[in-house]
């Protein structure tokens, strides 16, 4: 186990799958990890099942996109990042119509350039529409209403890239904020590998005076490769007397977990 030391968030809604199930649907895998050689077509499915009792259909797009630094998704105009792969990216249709109680598969297909050599993203959107109610006014256009939209994270990766890891590089405390009755403390991390990982950062806070523990929920996150991002956690407002944070920053097994430490004195 390392050991390392400091002392001192329009009308469309974006869901995942899990949350579109709520709404009569689900598409998944809500990420979708492709690897293969440069030069290779590399191929998958996605899965849309229909729970409701009516028809749906969706319109499907492709984004760029990245996270700023705070792990936000920010999107952009599909091949405009030059970590893009949306335009080596096909589907069979680009409209999916699914009867109630059924599932269907969305053939996706990957056309992976001869010079790839990092890894590269994109966002395909499936977007649920249904046509607006029929009306009498001949001078009122029918449209479109859009009734929910899932993003799939779309992910390829090639072969032998370094994995690198995940470091704490800082540890900052921000007190207690009067204007908002909020504690946090802040932890930077980087990933120093070629792919992308995900992790959990926990914070323990013991009392040095008291011995009492206190185990903060644990904060989930996902980095692209070679990105900085801060992870805020609140901590229990009514914090009296000087106390030992611990953060683990737990990437699963094939990684060491890492541990950043920080005292911290609270007053009322």
């Amino acid at each position: 186990m390392k050991l390392f030391k400091l002392l001192s968030s329009i009308g469309l809604v974006l869901a995942s799958a899990l949350d579109s199930s709520a709404q009569g649907f689900s598409i998944s895998p809500a990420r979708i990890f492709l690897t293969g050689n440069p030069g290779e077509t590399l191929s998958t499915t996605i899965n849309i099942s229909n729970s409701s009792d009516q028809q749906l259909s969706f319109n499907t797009r492709l984004q760029d996109w990245d996270r700023d630094s705070t792990g936000t998704k920010i999107y952009y105009a599909s091949g405009t990042k030059p970590n893009s792969n949306s335009n080596w990216v096909s589907l069979t249709t680009n409209t999916v119509t699914i009867g109630p109680g059924e599932t269907i598969q969305a053939a996706l297909t990957m056309h992976v350039p001869n010079d790839a050599r990092a890894t590269t993203n994109s966002m395909l959107f499936f977007t649920q529409i249904a046509p607006q109610e029929k009306n009498n006014d001949p001078n009122k256009k029918i449209g479109i209403n859009v009734l929910m939209e899932v993003g799939v994270q779309l992910y390829y990766i090639p072969p032998a890239l370094n994995h690198g890891d995940l470091e704490f590089i800082d540890f900052q405390d921000f007190g207690l904020k009067s204007d908002s009755k909020v504690r946090k403390v802040a932890l930077k991390i980087h990933n120093t590998g070629a792919i992308n990982k995900d992790a959990f950062v926990r914070m323990e806070l013991t009392n040095k005076e008291t011995g009492e523990e206190i185990k903060i929920a644990a904060v989930p996150l996902a980095m692209l490769p070679e990105a900085t991002q801060w992870v805020y956690i609140e901590l229990p407002t009514n914090l009296k007397g000087n106390y030992l944070a611990v953060a683990l920053l737990d990437a699963g097994k094939s990684y060491d977990l890492k541990v950043a430490e920080k005292e911290i004195i609270y007053t009322p």
